[in-house]
């Protein structure tokens, strides 16, 4: 979402942050997408043109995907896309098992019933788009992940969470496209967001881990295929 512009002569100014945060969005849809590979260097002369924006704003994204690992940046070398080892993905899991589990046993007990509708709703749009397609993968911006997150209350949970969220989707770009496994992460979503309608923060919690190992397994074997 594109924030409120300072204006000058009546006319929108885009701020520096405001390039910035737009630039770490597209550059790191673009590694999700495979438009930038896997130990690609990147041009920074190039991209800030197709961007059309300068190379200040751009560096300053690349450093934000740095701090995210998303990057890497290699001393008189420039930036590249980073590699992703098996053990970066089950450390992030790991990471993730400790934060999530504990933000839906905690969106049990905090979500309002307006929170329980949009989980709900969220669901019902999923699984609307995956009858239409069937082979339409999980909707990016439809994640139930980050709405627990927020549903927490905590919001320090909730920003290493979204951290860990934004790492882990570059690691999982491949089982994300996987129609099966877009349908079998619906249902455990439905387990965790109905645990949560039920204020059974033990069930929430178990639902959420059985789901992450459960994504864990399956990004192993997509990597194998």
């Amino acid at each position: 979402m594109v924030g409120k512009a300072d204006t000058r002569d009546g006319v929108p100014v885009l701020s520096r942050a405001l390039l910035r945060e737009q630039a770490v969005e597209v550059i790191r849809n673009m590694v999700v997408s495979g438009a930038l590979a896997s130990g690609d260097r990147i041009n920074e002369v190039e991209l800030a043109g197709r961007l059309g924006i300068s190379r200040g704003p751009l560096r300053e994204a690349i450093q934000r995907l740095s701090s995210e690992g998303v990057i890497e940046l290699r001393q008189n070398r420039g930036a590249y896309v980073r590699a992703i080892t098996p053990e970066d993905v089950r450390h992030m899991y790991e990471a993730r098992e400790l934060i999530e589990v504990r933000a839906a046993e905690l969106a049990a007990e905090h979500a309002s019933e307006a929170d329980i509708v949009a989980l709900r709703e969220t669901l019902d749009g999923v699984r609307a788009a995956l009858q239409n397609d069937a082979g339409a993968s999980y909707p990016q911006e439809a994640d139930v992940h980050d709405l627990v997150l927020s549903l927490s209350g905590n919001r320090y949970l909730q920003q290493v969470g979204v951290d860990l969220q934004n790492r882990v989707r570059v690691a999982r770009a491949k089982s994300g496209s996987s129609p099966g496994r877009a349908r079998e992460a619906l249902a455990e979503h439905h387990e965790i967001v109905e645990a949560i309608a039920g204020r059974d923060g033990e069930r929430a919690a178990t639902a959420m881990a059985n789901h992450l190992r459960n994504s864990l397994q399956h990004l192993f074997e997509s990597a194998e295929e």
